[in-house]
């Protein structure tokens, strides 16, 4: 059976369909979007923090929530591919934490030019990702219990690299990279908008991008219409695992250390931004813009808790109560709808 004579994927979700003949006023549409009502609660918490804490609003604050939410959305951003599969990585903190120490090492004890510990920590990022993907659709295991199995690997390769300690000394040229500007925007910012702007391109213009909608909608009708399903698998879960690298070197030269205990629950928080965002954790619904509003309401309200001065035991439970109830939402939008 030819691809073209099967059915087609599922409009992106964020947009309206318009039956045969109809119109709809674009700005209509754009305010009918998930996106838009996501959009409308972060402005309304940055107004309430502005008015709450005098010290939110100011350019130091800015920058540090920007860098956070940006670097928290590289991460997200990956995770949103995966779960657009259908499928979940719980291992992308650990990523984080290895390449951070791989970086480190490579940079400091053994002397590497930046771009080469660079490609160093995005390559070790990939071939993670790759062994997820080809363990996933080799054994038939579920991604949570292979992704779960990784994360305990790869963070204890970070100790054992490390012996649980930290790696100073880097360059100042490195350093650059995590707490530079380019103008008043902070490299983490554009690298991330760069991504976005890409990944959204990919996903909404590619045949690539429409068959991970595609698979995550209904894997058994892409199988049947010829796409390739585990290829695509084990390039979403590389490319999940190298975004989660990207993190951990931008991270790495804005904190100045390797550090073996990094991204501790990244995963849960990048979950989270893609949940809050409007995706489907059963798949084949989400998009990057809403991942990254979903990654700016937990950054703002993690930055919001901080300077109210709220117990960071608190802001723990904040956060999961968000989780639960996005993941609620979906939950009882789906039956609703279904």
């Amino acid at each position: 059976m030819s691809e073209s004579s099967t059915l087609t994927p599922p409009p992106s979700p964020g947009k309206t369909t318009v039956g045969a003949g109809q119109s709809m006023n674009p700005l209509r549409r754009l305010l009918r979007a998930r996106e838009a009502g996501i959009f409308l609660v972060v402005v309304v918490i940055m107004v309430i923090l502005s008015i709450a804490s005098p010290n939110f609003a100011t350019a130091s604050n800015l920058a540090i929530v920007a860098r956070i939410i940006a670097l928290n959305s590289i991460i997200a951003m990956g995770m949103t591919l995966v779960i657009l599969l259908g499928g979940i990585d719980l291992s992308v903190g650990s990523v984080v934490a290895l390449t951070s120490v791989v970086v480190g090492f490579v940079l400091v004890k053994l002397g590497m030019p930046i771009w080469v510990t660079i490609l160093a920590g995005l390559a070790l990022g990939a071939l993670v990702g790759f062994f997820n993907g080809l363990l996933i659709i080799r054994t038939g295991v579920a991604p949570f219990i292979i992704t779960l199995g990784m994360m305990g690997l790869a963070r204890g390769l970070a100790l054992v690299i490390t012996k649980g300690s930290t790696i100073s000394g880097l360059p100042e040229a490195y350093l650059a990279l995590g707490q530079g500007y380019w103008g008043l925007v902070p490299y983490p910012v554009i690298i991330m908008l760069v991504l976005a702007v890409v990944i959204h391109i990919m996903l909404s213009r590619t045949t690539f991008g429409r068959r991970i909608y595609f698979i995550g909608s209904n894997e058994d009708a892409a199988i049947l219409s010829g796409i390739n399903v585990n290829r695509i698998k084990v390039i979403v879960f590389a490319l999940c695992s190298t975004l989660a690298a990207t993190e951990a070197v931008i991270e790495t030269a804005r904190m100045s250390t390797a550090q073996p205990a990094s991204g501790v629950g990244y995963e849960l928080t990048a979950i989270g931004a893609v949940i809050i965002g409007g995706a489907s954790m059963s798949g084949g619904e989400g998009t990057i813009l809403g991942t990254i509003l979903g990654a700016t309401l937990l950054g703002l309200i993690t930055n919001g808790l901080i300077l109210l001065g709220v117990s960071a035991y608190w802001q723990q439970v904040f956060s999961g109560a968000i989780i639960i109830l996005a993941v609620a939402l979906d939950t009882w939008r789906r039956r609703r709808s279904g």
